[in-house]
């Protein structure tokens, strides 16, 4: 399955720069599918909870992860060797595979990396019906 589109990156993420600076960056996510549900899991240490958004457009399909991390380290001044930690503001828009239960979403961040469970919604069988023809 294919749920980004974007980018060169063989992990799905798009490069954007060292620092994330003006157009921010992609953390790296995993999504997998399990027998009842569709999980994200985004690597996003340094954070607290409340500094990440989520958002689900239902109509779309699509999850929206986005934030801003900041540097630790800003004020102090530094001359770097070697820069492999984004900072700044992100973003990671995801496209849903199936359709999800939206009022029964669940998130938790522990140890750098938020998870949403996003549970599968219920298929409908769908009902023959005889379409007049006017």
């Amino acid at each position: 399955m294919n749920f980004v589109a974007n980018s060169g990156d063989p992990r799905g993420r798009e490069v954007m720069g060292s620092r994330g600076g003006e157009q921010g960056f992609e953390p790296p996510t995993d999504i997998y599918e399990t027998s009842d549900a569709i999980v994200a899991r985004v690597e996003i240490a340094g954070m607290s909870a409340e500094e990440i958004r989520l958002s689900l457009d239902e109509s779309s399909g699509r999850l929206t992860i986005s934030g801003n991390r900041e540097d630790p380290a800003r004020e102090e001044p530094r001359r770097y060797v070697n820069v492999e930690i984004d900072c700044g503001e992100f973003m990671r828009v995801v496209q849903l595979p199936r359709p999800v239960d939206v009022s029964a979403a669940q998130a938790g961040y522990d140890r750098g990396f938020l998870v949403v469970r996003l549970p599968l919604r219920a298929h409908e069988e769908a009902q023959p019906r005889n379409v007049p023809i006017g």
